[in-house]
C-alpha cells in the first residue's frame, strides 16, 4: 500500500511529539554534538545577527548557539511538542527576546527573511520522504537566506545507515513490489520502540552525490563536505571517551563513510 506525503507529516509529528513528550528524546540525545557544535562557531555563527534552526526539536542546537551569540534565532519544527520542551527550556534564560518559534507552517517564515545562517541539523532534510517535497523545502530555505549566507546541514550517510531496510526496499522496488514513498531509491522506514511505543521514523539516504544534486537543484552549491561523525550520534552525546575517539577517527575518514554527513551550502 502506497503512503502519501502528507500521511507521512502526520506520522512525524506523532512520532516526534511521543519522542519529546516522553522524555525519550532528551534520554538519548542529552547534548548537542560537540564536532557540530564547534563547526557551527568555526563558521563564525556566534558574529551573526538572524539565524533560522529548521526542524529546531527541543533547542538542542539553538540554546548552545544562544549562548555564544547575540542573534536572532527563528525555531521552526512540525513537532508541537519540541517547541513546547524549547520554550520551557528556554525560559530558565535570559534569551527567551531573541526566540521566534514557528510552529509547521512554512510560510509563516517569509515574515522573518533574510537569514545570514539557516541550520538543518541531524537529518532533518532527510524525514522529508518524497523529493519534490525536499526540493520544494531547499528552495523555500534558497529564498530565506541572504545572497551571503550559510546553509549548513547533515544528512544520515547512504552507506553506514540502515542496510537492511535498504536492501528489503531495493530488492522490492528491482521486483516491481515497491510503493510509495518506497518506489524511490533511498528511501527507507523503520520502527523503534520508545517507552512502550512503536514508533515509526522515514528516512532518505543519502550519498555525497544525490546531495549535492539536490542542493544544486534548490540553487545551493557545496563547499565543504565532512563525516558528522563516525558512531551514532547518541554515542557520542553520551559518551566523553567515544567523543574523543569518534572526532579522531572523523579527521581519517571520508565524508560518506560517516554515519552521518555534514556540508556547508552556499547560495549561487
Amino acid at each position: 500500500m502506497s503512503i502519501d506525503a502528507n500521511d507521512i507529516s502526520r506520522t512525524m509529528q506523532e512520532t516526534y511529539d511521543h519522542y519529546f513528550l516522553s522524555d525519550g528524546y532528551r534520554r538519548r540525545y542529552p547534548e548537542p554534538n560537540v564536532a557540530t557544535m564547534t563547526y557551527l562557531l568555526e563558521k563564525g555563527l556566534a558574529e551573526v545577527d538572524q539565524i533560522l534552526d529548521f526542524g529546531c526539536g527541543n533547542g538542542r542546537y539553538s540554546l548552545a548557539l544562544l549562548e555564544k551569540s547575540q542573534a536572532h534565532l527563528t525555531a521552526y519544527d512540525i513537532s508541537a511538542a519540541s517547541l513546547t520542551e524549547f520554550e520551557s527550556r528556554l525560559r530558565t534564560t535570559s534569551h527567551r527576546e531573541r526566540v521566534t518559534f514557528v510552529y509547521g507552517d512554512l510560510d509563516g517564515l517569509n515574515r522573518y527573511a533574510c537569514y545570514d545562517a539557516i541550520l538543518m541539523l541531524f537529518g532533518v532534510l532527510s524525514h522529508v520522504v518524497e523529493r519534490n517535497l525536499r526540493l520544494e523545502t531547499l528552495h523555500k530555505m534558497r529564498s530565506l537566506i541572504r545572497a551571503d549566507g550559510k546553509l549548513i546541514l547533515s544528512v544520515p550517510s547512504i552507506f553506514r545507515r540502515r542496510p537492511w531496510e535498504l536492501f528489503k526496499y531495493g530488492l522490492a522496488r528491482t521486483l516491481g513490489h515497491a510503493r510509495p514513498p518506497h518506489d524511490e531509491a533511498g528511501n527507507i522506514c523503520f520502527t523503534r520502540r520508545i517507552q512502550g511505543r512503536n514508533l515509526t521514523f522515514f528516512y532518505h539516504l543519502y550519498s555525497l552525490r544525490t546531495l549535492c544534486e539536490e542542493l544544486a537543484e534548490a540553487g545551493f552549491a557545496i563547499s565543504e563536505w565532512q563525516p558528522e561523525s563516525v558512531f551514532p550520534e547518541w554515542l557520542v552525546t553520551q559518551s566523553s571517551l567515544m567523543r574523543c575517539i569518534d572526532r579522531r577517527l572523523c579527521s581519517w575518514i571520508p565524508a560518506e563513510l560517516g554515519y552521518g554527513m555534514r556540508v556547508l551550502a552556499n547560495p549561487v
